[in-house]
């Protein structure tokens, strides 16, 4: 699915308001061999001051399209593609279901990070 531009700048402003702490948001919205349409993505780096390679400690948020359905993404190392894979130095940590709206998406993404994160606090 492509966006049309107006729905892009809008796709951008929630993307950025939902996740203030993610920042260099990049989009592409074009179907070929990476992307089946419209893919948004941010990116956090953890505390890349201290560490030698920022590359490890970059964290991604990444939505994307596919016919009439938004999927998120929480990775590691790289945003989410088609081709994503430790062996390019990403891993995808999360994936939500296919929803009906980027609003959907953006709350099942965060729901489910919320309980990533819960379970990793009583270890």
């Amino acid at each position: 699915m492509l966006l049309e531009e107006d729905k892009v700048q809008k796709a951008l402003k929630q993307v950025e308001a939902a996740f203030p702490n993610f920042h260099d948001w990049r989009y592409v919205n074009e179907e070929h061999s990476d992307y089946f349409g419209f893919t948004i993505w941010g990116q956090f780096v953890l505390d890349n001051e201290h560490q030698s390679s920022a590359w490890s400690r970059s964290y991604f948020i990444t939505f994307d399209t596919h016919q009439e359905v938004w999927q998120g993404h929480l990775s590691i190392g790289q945003h989410w593609y088609l081709w994503s894979s430790a062996d390019f130095g990403d891993a995808g940590l999360l994936d939500t279901k296919g929803c009906t709206t980027l609003e959907q998406a953006i709350a099942t993404l965060k729901a489910e990070m919320a309980s990533l994160f819960e379970n990793f606090s009583a270890i």
